[in-house]
């Protein structure tokens, strides 16, 4: 998945009849994986910030402002992140790539929800927001190789701006399910850990629905 990039393994082309058909069946099935595995990404976000009012009454040795560096961590990783992924992206294969990173940003967040011993430490809690925010900037990158490997220039714009609402429906969806979490569970770690398993759901499923390119599908490039 990581390393130089090695050209696809052969493939046997379809029959000239197929190619059309499969192409627009395989380009909804690869659109459909980026948009909700970029939707999922915001389930298992900012949750930290969700559950600040309850970690407060837990620790009150703690200010909002303490609790908000971890906040901060998440942000600057993110940041860094979403720059430097974009290269390892370039070189690995989306449909593995991006379910990994959400993967991995489910993890954390499990952590942070079903072991509450780590809130004794501000600093494993900043340290665990941190590295939150570095596997986050694996979603953008391999949503837009997608795009390009699969859509055409003349139809970029529209399918950027369809798939530029995902993160707007992630975010609506976050308060959500935290609440049924917390509601289902009892337990305002929920906040973290359902959210996490919704999100790892998804992550499988985008995982079987999402393809390499066109090529390795055996159809010319787009």
């Amino acid at each position: 998945m990581f390393g130089p990039l090695k050209p696809a393994p052969h493939v046997d082309r379809l029959p000239p009849e197929m190619i059309d058909p499969v192409y627009r069946r395989l380009r909804r099935r690869v659109f459909i994986g980026i948009f909700t595995g970029y939707a999922a990404y915001y389930l298992v976000r900012n949750n930290l910030a969700l559950a600040i009012p309850d970690i407060l009454q837990e620790h009150p040795e703690y200010s909002k402002a303490a609790l908000g560096m971890g906040l901060t961590g998440l942000s600057i990783a993110y940041g860094l992140s979403k720059f430097l992924m974009g290269s390892v992206s370039d070189k690995s294969n989306p449909k593995y790539f991006l379910p990994l990173g959400l993967l991995l940003s489910c993890a954390v967040m499990s952590v942070c929800g079903l072991a509450k011993a780590i809130y004794t430490s501000l600093v494993v809690v900043v340290a665990l927001q941190t590295l939150n925010g570095w596997v986050q900037g694996m979603g953008w990158p391999p949503c837009g190789k997608s795009m390009v490997h699969w859509f055409s220039i003349r139809e970029r714009g529209l399918t950027v701006s369809v798939w530029n609402v995902a993160h707007n429906l992630g975010g609506a969806l976050v308060a959500n399910l935290a609440l049924a979490g917390v509601v289902l569970f009892g337990d305002w770690g929920a906040k973290f850990y359902f959210n996490a398993f919704v999100a790892a759901s998804i992550a499988v499923v985008v995982c079987f629905l999402m393809r390499y390119t066109p090529q390795s599908c055996g159809m010319p490039p787009v």
